[in-house]
Order: structure tokens, then sequence, then C-alpha cells
């Protein structure tokens, strides 16, 4: 009796397989017409172990021999998925997790974001503790960023409207425009050429570096009650616009959380109804995109140098020289200013070198004894439970009158006492 290889089978079934809905016959050996709009296959994914030598190869040696072409146009090979040490899951080691178990209790959007940014050619070492890491590093990021538009879009009575007031006014806002089209152009590339891992490594970068440490952090003070409306209004804007654009894109690696995002933000049924999202050409600066890089790298060295020698972030400094292959714009080196906690900041082109006038006078140390005080009263409101709106009465031994203003102003002071410390809700 002869005995024919099963994945010889395998291998026949784009030739085998498919039916004529017209003729309801076998378009391979009847009429081909049907059958090339189906050949070659888009895409076929498979893992490495097994499929190469069976399958890929007998797909293959038909397809050679029948039709003189490839009958994939493109193949996922992946590597296999272990326990969090490395090792091969199975069920008599202990090791091995179920499915159903691992979804419920990861969550199932943190399971995707897991396979996707993992380069395929190589192992992933599944597992809880893994797992945890992904969800700090990267969603509970992206949900801090939702949640801090949400709770200031609330204070603030933020009715959104479509698309954005251009062109932007704010350099901040220019910017996070600027790499939001970036990014969009970026991971659209990436996934059409099936390179989930970098799309991923692009999102984060996007997400976490950009969104999150650079465009919020600068922004708090934008959209604080004490700030002025028309740019409290054009960041909200802008932050809105970035959220529910991003939303479109994240769909098809972390489905559940984009579509919260989308539906309460703009009140539409689904993100998954929505358009994949395009990219602008004329709203990706390259030159402002290299300037507050370099403004960033100046940022890091400055706080180097701070952590140095001694000098905590909430004091004062006079200047900042800086030295740069590009000429920075006043608006940038405002930004510079703000985040290094300077009172100037000086830029000649050059090769890249930052220096810190460390003196500090006795305004820049009042300056600073005024911002512990405001970041002391803060962190006493978080303690009583104050609402971001609410005001409170407050006691202080001692501070400077010339800032008493600021004082108020920042942390939602109504009146101001002489006394031990205290903050007292009202």
């Amino acid at each position: 009796l002869d005995v024919g290889n099963p994945w010889l089978d395998a291998g026949i079934v784009p030739f085998s397989t498919l039916i004529d809905p017209k003729t309801k016959k076998l378009s391979y050996t009847t009429d081909k017409k049907y059958w090339k709009k189906w050949f070659p296959m888009d895409f076929v994914t498979e893992s490495f172990p097994g499929q190469f030598k069976n399958w890929f190869y007998s797909i293959l040696t038909m397809s050679v021999v029948l039709e003189k072409t490839n009958p994939i146009k493109t193949i996922l090979g992946f590597a296999s998925v272990r326990d969090e040490k490395g090792e091969e899951m199975h069920k008599s080691k202990g090791n091995a997790i179920e499915f159903n178990e691992a979804a419920d209790k990861i969550g199932v959007d943190v399971m995707r974001w897991m396979y996707l940014k993992q380069d395929p050619e190589t192992n992933l070492n599944f597992g809880y503790h893994v797992a945890d890491e992904v969800r700090r590093f990267f969603h509970l990021r992206l949900w801090n960023v939702y949640s801090f538009f949400v709770t200031y879009a609330n204070l603030n009575n933020f009715v959104p409207r479509e698309g954005l007031d251009l062109p932007l006014e704010n350099v901040l806002d220019k910017w996070i425009v600027s790499r939001l089209n970036q990014s969009i152009k970026n991971v659209t590339t990436f996934i059409e050429k099936y390179q989930a891992d970098k799309a991923v490594e692009d999102i984060e970068n996007f997400i976490i570096n950009d969104l999150s440490n650079w465009y919020v952090r600068r922004s708090r003070d934008r959209v604080a009650l004490y700030a002025e409306d028309e740019d409290k209004k054009a960041c909200l804007i802008t932050l809105w616009f970035v959220l529910t654009e991003y939303s479109k894109l994240l769909v098809p690696f972390i489905p559940f959380i984009s579509e919260e995002i989308y539906t309460n933000l703009t009140g539409e049924d689904s993100v998954h109804l929505a358009d994949w999202p395009e990219y602008k050409e004329e709203l990706i600066d390259g030159n402002l995109n290299r300037e507050i890089s370099q403004a960033r790298a100046v940022v890091e060295i400055a706080h180097a140098q701070r952590k140095e020698m001694g000098i905590k972030v909430r004091q004062p400094l006079s200047l900042l020289s800086v030295k740069s292959p590009i000429v920075l714009s006043n608006e940038v080196k405002k930004l510079i200013a703000d985040e290094v906690n300077v009172e100037e900041v000086k830029n000649i082109k050059g090769e890249v070198d930052v220096k810190l006038e460390t003196r500090i006078t006795d305004l820049l140390k009042q300056k600073g004894e005024v911002r512990d005080i405001i970041r002391k009263i803060q962190e006493e409101r978080k303690k009583i439970g104050t609402n971001l709106d609410q005001e409170v009465d407050v006691s202080l031994p001692n501070w400077s009158k010339e800032f008493e203003k600021d004082i108020k102003k920042k942390a939602l002071v109504r009146n101001l006492s002489k006394g031990d410390f205290k903050v007292v809700k009202l």
C-alpha cells in the first residue's frame, strides 16, 4: 500500500479547495478566473518549528511546479512562547498558563501588547510578572495621560469640537501635533510591512517620551485654574485631538482601551467604525522636532548637573548657558528655562556644552522657599482630600510677603495667616 506524506495534502490546499461561488465547481480545474483573485495568498502566519520543513516546503514546491510562482506574498514565522525563565511550558512542569486564565488575570489588551512588541524571530518569555511590567510601562502611562485630560477638561468645562484651530500658536502644541503626524506615518508604514514590533516601539516612544514625559508635564501649568484662558483652551483642544486621533491608530493593538478613550472623548458609537487616521505631511515640522530633541538633551544635562551639585530643581537659578548645533528659538528657550527652573537661557551655536550659574542670591533663595511652601501646601491638600478647584485656608510660620500672591494663586489659598503649618478645607 502506498503511503503519502500528509503535508502534501496541506500543500495542495490553494489549488484544491477554492470553489467558484457561481459555478459551484473547483475553480482551479474548471475556470481559473475566480481562482486568480485569491492567488497568491496575501498573508500567512505560522510558528517556526516544523512548518518550514513540512507545510511551507510542500506548498512552495507545488506552487512552483503548477504555476511557476510563489504561493504566498508575506509569511510571518514566529518563534516559541516560553515561561518567564525562558523554559518550555508543560503542564507536567506546572509552568503552563491556560489562555482563559491568562486573559482574565492579565487583561487581553496587555496580552496583545506583549505579543505585538516582541521581535517574532525570538522566543517570548510569558508570565504574570512580565505582564505587570508591560502594563506599568505602557498601558498605565497612556491611561494617566487620558485621565489627566479628562480631569482638567471637566474642571474647565471643556467642550470638544471637530478639528484644530490652525495655525497653532504655542510651540508645545505645534510640536506635539507634528510628532502625532510623524508617528501616524511611521506606524502606518510599519504595519503595512507587517513589522508590528517596530510599530509598537514607535507608539511607546510617542506616548511615553513625547506625550507623557514632555507635553503633559510641560502643560500642567497651562491647564491649571489660574492659567490664561486662551492658552488653556488651546492646550485642551490639542490634547483632545491627539488622544482621539491616536486612539484610532491604537485600535489594532489595544482594541478595548482605545474604544474606551475614543467613545468617551467623542460620544461616537465606536472607534472600530472610524477611519484609519491619515497623517498630514505639512504638519510634520522636522526642524521643530529636531529643536525640541536638542532642548530635551540640554535639559537632561542640566538636571544631571543640578543633581551632581546637590541643588534641587525647586531652587531657581539665574542662568543656563547653552552651546548647541541648533540655535534655539525664544519659545524653546522658555521651555528649557521652565523645566530647569532658571531665570534665563542664553544660547549660541556650537558643539553641545551646558553650564549652570550656581550662585544663589537672596532673591533666588526666597523664590526657592516660596516653591517649597507651595509644594508643601499641595501635598497637604492631597492628604486632606481637597478637590482641584477647592480653596483652602492656610497658616504658616513665615513667608515672603513679596510672593504672597503667588502662594495664594498657585495653591488656591483664600486666607493666609501666621501660625503653625496647617491647611483647612473651605
